[in-house]
C-alpha cells in the first residue's frame, strides 16, 4: 500500500533543488487551505503556499523544466516507467506553534498514483486515511525521501512545531493509455 525510498536523489541534485526551492526567491503563493478550495475562510490556520509547475500535463511555470526532471528521477526509482506525470506541486506548510493537521483529500478523482518527495526533515507528519475519515497510517518526512501510494488514499499534511517549515514536492502519475 504504502513504499517509501530514502535518499532518493544523488547528492548533487539533492543540493541543486534544495538550494532553488529554499531561496528567498521561489515564488509561492498563498492558499487559504493546504487542501486547494476547501475552504475561503481566510481566518483558518490550515492555510499553506504552493507552487505548482504542472497541471494536467501542461506547464504553469518557468520551474516547471527542473521539477520534471527530478520528478522522473523519483517516478523512475519506485519503477513506474508505464506512467507519465500529470501534476507537479511544490507545497510548503509553515510552523504556527501548535499542532495543525490539514484536511484529508485526494488529489483528483481520475485513477492515479502519488509520490510525496520530502525536502526537508521536519515533525509536520503527512497523515493516510481511511473511508471514514480514520488514520491508518502516517509519515514523518526525512531530507530527501519519497513514499509512494494509491492516490485513492485520502491523506492530509500537517504544520510542524519544532522546524519553521516543510516542503514537499507532490507528485500525481496517471498510467499511460
Amino acid at each position: 500500500m504504502f513504499k517509501k525510498i530514502n535518499n532518493v536523489l544523488d547528492k548533487d541534485m539533492f543540493v541543486n533543488i534544495n538550494e532553488k526551492v529554499s531561496s528567498n526567491n521561489f515564488p509561492w503563493y498563498y492558499l487559504p487551505d493546504s487542501a486547494i478550495k476547501l475552504t475561503t475562510n481566510n481566518k483558518t490556520k490550515k492555510y499553506s503556499f504552493h507552487h505548482t509547475t504542472m497541471s494536467d500535463k501542461r506547464s504553469n511555470s518557468f520551474f516547471n523544466e527542473s521539477t520534471i526532471e527530478i520528478a522522473e528521477v523519483i517516478k523512475d526509482k519506485f519503477n513506474l516507467i508505464d506512467y507519465e506525470l500529470l501534476r507537479l506541486r511544490w507545497g510548503m506548510t509553515t510552523s504556527y506553534g501548535e499542532k495543525i493537521i490539514n484536511n484529508p483529500h485526494i488529489d483528483t478523482s481520475d485513477k492515479h498514483k502519488v509520490i510525496l518527495y520530502y525536502l526537508n526533515e521536519c515533525d509536520g507528519d503527512t497523515y493516510f486515511y481511511d473511508d471514514k475519515d480514520n488514520i491508518i497510517n502516517q509519515n514523518t518526512p526525512e531530507e530527501n525521501s519519497a513514499i509512494l501510494f494509491d492516490g485513492n488514499i485520502k491523506h492530509s499534511s500537517s504544520k510542524p512545531i519544532m522546524y519553521d517549515r516543510r516542503i514537499v514536492l507532490n507528485i500525481n502519475l496517471q498510467k499511460e493509455i
